[in-house]
């Protein structure tokens, strides 16, 4: 959704190609599916009948899926954009996350180990290198 919307405003084929180059798309996506799977997988545990094998495959699926999903957003505040519309998306989608009440890993940390100052410093990263360009 977010890709589609910052890409839209790029004009022409030359920014559809800008964006789908850009890393910063692939790794919104990556977080999303990542998310939606985890959501998913919560559910499937939530009702699964307890002491059963199902019960205990729902949950190692649960957890692989939480990890997935932090894995991904990690990633995502690690990748750094190539493009403007890049650096908009992945600030948009950050703030769609949390608007929909969802936490980012290490949210608390202040300094370099939080998962915010990973991001902005890859968006001051994305900024100077095109600046540079």
């Amino acid at each position: 959704m977010i890709a589609g919307a910052a890409g839209s405003t790029l004009s022409g084929s030359a920014g559809v190609a800008e964006a789908s180059v850009d890393p910063a798309f692939a790794a919104i996506a990556k977080h999303r599916q990542a998310s939606a799977d985890h959501l998913a997988s919560i559910e499937l545990y939530d009702w699964a009948e307890r002491g059963t094998d199902a019960y205990y495959a729902a949950r190692d699926h649960n957890e692989a899926s939480c990890y997935a999903a932090m894995d991904a957003a990690w990633e995502l505040a690690s990748t750094i954009p190539t493009t403007i519309a890049g650096i908009a998306a992945d600030l948009q989608y950050a703030n769609e996350v949390e608007d929909a009440g969802d936490e980012w890993p290490v949210t608390d940390t202040i300094g370099p180990d939080g998962w915010h100052y990973q991001l902005r410093q890859a968006m001051a990263v994305a900024a100077a290198n095109l600046a540079a360009a």
